[in-house]
């Protein structure tokens, strides 16, 4: 499986670091370990694959899941060793959702689909096919407390009443804000320290440092062998700080990462990999400042038509305006310029769009 570059981890930070971090098999493994470990330990981790799958609905809405991964699972079948291909659903989120499990329910629909569609274009009919089993695992990394989904039946009125007939489905859920240092630190293997630094990410600048140190000292125990993962997570908390932490604290954490190292050879990777992160933040900097300004100009030139074809800007217009940022809705208020005769059909009046 392709190493994930720190680089990587920088661009997509916001929308998709977590994420990056369950392309290494092993981290899948420390998450499942903290909520189901019988299971984690029949799955053959190394032969762990990403499902690339779109997987469209009904109503062609494009459902993408966080991620699909599939697993060899081990287990009996009729008292016989049998090898069955489980898809792993890891559902990000980052903020509570009380239909969190209507939405699982559609994806484990789609990926179910999709293994039929699949099994008729290899065989040309549904003769001897078998659903593949779907393990869905709901992470929750917010601050707000989020202790347990909703049952599908306390989603439905009068659902108590129909309970029978309704889906039974009971995903994975962690939750960082209810999961304890202990239980992170001794069941999560080496990803739960860096769990522990998601859930305290907003912590004093102190502790913050101080569990910084504990847990990038911790990820110095790592074997040679798993060099690619410890430069992985390195880099995710390296992304974390310059993200989630104050400036004026970076300069002390970078120099707490790089003291981790214990031989000059781990000590030259990690203050490579700082480097490559420090000039992919400027360099993403760069591109912000450049789209700040396209934004800027756009809006003062809008501002400036419409006071030219209208006679005067009218507030709320204006503020409209001023608190747009997407580039592709300014442009289409500048082409509509041309032809449009009133604000309105401009799209231009708050509450209206074109």
């Amino acid at each position: 499986m392709p190493r994930v570059r720190p680089e990587e981890l920088v661009r997509h930070f916001r929308e998709n670091g977590v994420k990056l971090l369950f392309h290494e098999p092993a981290n899948v493994r420390d998450l499942l370990a903290l909520r189901d470990p019988g299971r984690a330990g029949r799955i053959d981790f190394a032969r762990m694959t990403i499902d690339p799958t779109t997987y469209v609905a009904a109503d062609y809405r494009h459902l993408t899941s966080d991620l699909v991964l599939k697993v060899p699972y081990v287990t009996k079948l009729g008292g016989r060793r049998r090898i069955l291909t489980l898809y792993l659903l890891i559902e990000h989120q980052s903020e509570p959702d009380a239909l969190m499990l209507l939405r699982v329910l559609d994806y484990l629909v789609q990926i179910y689909k999709a293994q039929v569609r699949a099994w008729e274009r290899r065989h040309g009919s549904r003769d001897g096919f078998r659903l593949q089993p779907v393990l869905p695992i709901v992470f929750y990394t917010g601050e707000r407390r989020w202790d347990a989904l909703e049952r599908l039946a306390q989603l439905v009125e009068g659902g108590d009443e129909f309970a029978d007939v309704l889906p039974q489905l009971q995903p994975l859920f962690l939750s960082l804000p209810a999961t304890s240092a202990e239980e992170l630190e001794t069941s999560g293997g080496y990803l739960g320290w860096v769990l522990e630094l998601i859930r305290r990410r907003n912590a004093p600048a102190d502790e913050f440092r101080d569990l910084a140190a504990r847990a990038v000292g911790r990820l110095e125990e790592m074997p040679p062998e798993e060099r690619d993962r410890w430069l992985l997570l390195l880099s995710y908390i390296q992304a974390m700080i310059y993200h989630d932490r104050p400036r004026d604290e970076r300069e002390e954490l970078r120099d707490v990462i790089v003291r981790s190292a214990r031989t000059d050879p781990r000590r030259r990777e990690v203050e490579a990999m700082t480097q490559t992160i420090a000039d992919e933040l400027r360099e993403e900097g760069r591109q912000e400042g450049r789209q700040e300004e396209e934004v800027r100009s756009r809006q003062k030139t809008l501002v400036r038509q419409v006071r030219l074809r209208f006679g005067r800007v009218p507030r709320p217009v204006e503020r409209l305006i001023r608190g747009t940022d997407d580039v592709a809705r300014l442009d289409t208020w500048l082409d509509g310029m041309v032809t449009g005769k009133t604000l309105e059909e401009l799209g231009l009046l708050p509450g209206t769009s074109r």
